[in-house]
């Protein structure tokens, strides 16, 4: 029985850092090419179709969307550890009373998006930013990935009524 439930952690994280790791390596690449081909400020529209709604954009900040709290990178990086601690180490207790498909996905969207952040915040000073909708603040890649798994670990806490399971 120990086996088993080594091996359900064993590759529950290993889906979790999966999606983690996709999340941060897609971030991360996204970010990089802008701050390569792109001077803060510029825009790129490479959709001439859709050009008035979506652009790529290099701009960058300290603090969160809208320019709240800016300046305070070292209350975000301390955030972001936190965070990223927080999910690595309550992921085996929620995967025990939940779905660990969407548990795993949920929880790695938000791991990746955070922990890519947390790289730009540490390696440059600041979060770069690289999309540009309109109506919308410019955002990137983790922005995202952080409220597409607040939904899907909201959701599944919220449906997936789930009996813990007795040891």
């Amino acid at each position: 029985m120990q086996k088993g439930i080594f091996e359900r952690y064993w590759w529950g994280y290993a889906y979790l850092l999966l999606i983690a790791g996709t999340v941060v390596a897609l971030d991360q690449g996204t970010k990089i090419w802008v701050r390569d081909f792109l001077t803060v400020g510029e825009a790129w529209a490479p959709w001439e179709a859709i050009s008035d709604y979506v652009v790529i954009v290099h701009t960058w900040n300290t603090g969160m969307t809208l320019g709240i709290l800016k300046g305070t990178n070292g209350l975000f990086i301390a955030i972001s550890e936190i965070v990223c601690i927080t999910i690595l180490l309550l992921f085996p207790r929620l995967v025990h009373q939940r779905n660990i498909i969407f548990i795993g996905l949920g929880l790695g969207l938000i791991l990746g998006g955070a922990a890519g952040n947390l790289i730009d915040r540490v390696a440059i000073g600041y979060v770069t930013d690289v999309f540009l909708i309109t109506n919308f603040p410019v955002f990137n890649l983790a922005d995202v990935s952080i409220i597409l798994g607040a939904i899907v670990l909201s959701l599944v806490l919220i449906f997936d009524q789930r009996e813990p399971e007795q040891n």
